[in-house]
């Protein structure tokens, strides 16, 4: 058997594993879209925006960050269309799952070693907390995978020098803006590496060319000016872009995704520290590599995938650092940075497809593989879990909780009941309040529960000593959250 053969088995081998591996992860978060109880956010999309019309929901005539555009229409449409179950109301997210794996196999799958190409998926895959969001009615998912399928096609005109690819690119790029606008430095950046790309000295571009190749280009700033100039004034104006952090890209973005990737694990203490070096050894890799390649290839290597993947995630780095100088804007923390996580794992991808055709370097490279993706493999499976998700923990029995109070009222005399709660509970509460028919509860507010001017309560474990004052007898404790249900 030639070794042409052999390799062609290899990778067919690794597409069954990745398809099995894909499968299992769609269940996974199938099952957690159609099980979960509706987080906060998600919650306060709804009851805020789905009941408005299109131009007042793109226009943001309802000032709030909570408003992803896109996830915004899509619950609209399909809780008009087709109900509000909690599934139905997840399915882009989930069908975003879907398009990530896709495209996230396919940027990654022509590596050269059947090995690299299933390590990558892996790191591009497994990871807990970028799971959760493929299961929620959130804009973060879409996002992401708009990103991949924007990268995807940014590499397949670098193949090919198809126009057709760039524009492609862009407009996946834009909807992952529509999507979150913290998207907006990638599709700065994204701009940046094509011009970068155009004028590398090899390519000889001259400046009535690289203008006429920056027609798409244009085209989409306007598009995208148009469509997001007065909801970013409103979210400027009225100061909603307050959530994120102030002490610098390291600690704030790089480091909360880090921490939230851990997912809470009882050893993220260790494994802190760890993925910390991990990450600072793999940018100084991608960067010895880069300089040794311009060394000898010079300009040509503005020419290769890996160098445009490495200044995607450079430049994106960059503009968000800019941002918080220029713009005094806050750096992205924990969900917002999700997109962070496959721009620097291609590029790391791409560096080892190089290491492993050197054959000093192939041992050790693909010991550093096995290494990275077993720790993946078992901190994903130590993290799966089909009650809460790590952002809204609080909110994993919020539904169960609701279902309890109606046998509790269907077995008293009342009719109406006023239930108790901290604000945390609110938006949910009245989510299933709405969607569900409770025409037994009253709606549900941000009213000061200490008023004990209600029958139920359902409070936090923070409030045990409101509780104990006040004699309130616990009716159920859920664990999942440490929430009780009161009377």
């Amino acid at each position: 058997m030639s070794t042409n053969q052999r390799t062609g088995i290899s990778y067919k081998i690794v597409d069954i594993i990745v398809i099995l591996i894909s499968l299992l992860l769609l269940i996974y978060t199938g099952i957690r879209a159609a099980t979960l109880s509706f987080t906060f956010d998600e919650s306060l999309s709804f009851n805020r925006f789905v009941s408005l019309r299109f131009m007042d929901i793109v226009s943001y005539k309802i000032v709030s960050s909570n408003n992803h555009m896109i996830n915004t229409l899509f619950m609209k449409y399909i809780s008009m269309l087709f109900g509000t179950n909690e599934l139905l109301l997840r399915l882009p997210s989930l069908f975003s799952h879907l398009i990530y794996i896709i495209f996230s196999y396919r940027i990654i799958r022509k590596a050269s070693s059947p090995y690299v190409v299933l390590a990558g998926f892996l790191f591009l895959n497994l990871n807990p907390f970028l799971l959760d969001y493929f299961s929620l009615a959130r804009g973060y998912a879409m996002a992401v995978s708009f990103t991949v399928l924007s990268v995807y096609f940014l590499f397949n005109y670098i193949e090919n020098n198809k126009t057709n690819n760039i524009r492609w690119s862009l407009i996946f790029a834009m909807l992952a803006v529509l999507s979150n606008f913290c998207l907006l430095i990638f599709y700065v950046s994204l701009i940046a590496v094509i011009n970068i790309y155009w004028i590398s000295p090899d390519r000889g571009i001259c400046l009535k060319d690289l203008i006429k190749k920056n027609m798409p280009v244009l085209i989409s700033v306007l598009l995208l000016v148009v469509i997001m100039f007065e909801p970013l004034r409103k979210l400027i104006k009225f100061k909603e872009l307050y959530d994120g952090g102030n002490t610098g890209f390291w600690t704030d973005t790089v480091g909360s995704l880090i921490y939230s990737s851990l997912y809470g694990q009882s050893y993220y203490q260790i494994a802190l520290e760890y993925v910390k070096y991990f990450i600072l050894i793999s940018i100084l890799i991608m960067i010895i590599t880069l300089v040794y390649r311009f060394y000898l290839m010079r300009w040509k290597i503005f020419s290769e995938k890996i160098t445009v993947a490495f200044l995607l995630l450079f430049i994106t780095c960059i503009v968000s650092v800019a941002q918080h100088i220029l713009l005094h804007s806050l750096f992205l923390i924990n969900r917002m940075a999700l997109f962070f996580i496959p721009l620097f794992f291609i590029p790391l991808v791409l560096i080892f497809s190089d290491f492993v055709r050197i054959k000093k370097m192939k041992i050790l490279s693909l010991f550093f593989l096995l290494i990275i993706s077993g720790a993946l493999i078992f901190h994903t499976i130590s993290s799966l879990n089909t009650s809460s998700t790590l952002m809204w923990r609080y909110d994993a029995d919020t539904k169960k909780m609701l279902s309890d109070l109606g046998t509790q009222v269907k077995n008293s005399e009342k009719t109406h009941i006023k239930l108790g709660v901290v604000w945390l509970f609110e938006p949910t509460s009245n989510f299933y309040r709405t969607t569900k028919k409770y025409e037994w509860l009253d709606k549900v507010t941000w009213d000061n529960y200490r008023t004990l001017d209600y029958d139920y309560y359902f409070l936090a474990d923070s409030c045990m000593s409101f509780i104990k004052a006040n004699n309130l007898s616990v009716i159920r404790h859920y664990p999942v959250s440490n929430s009780y249900l009161l009377k």
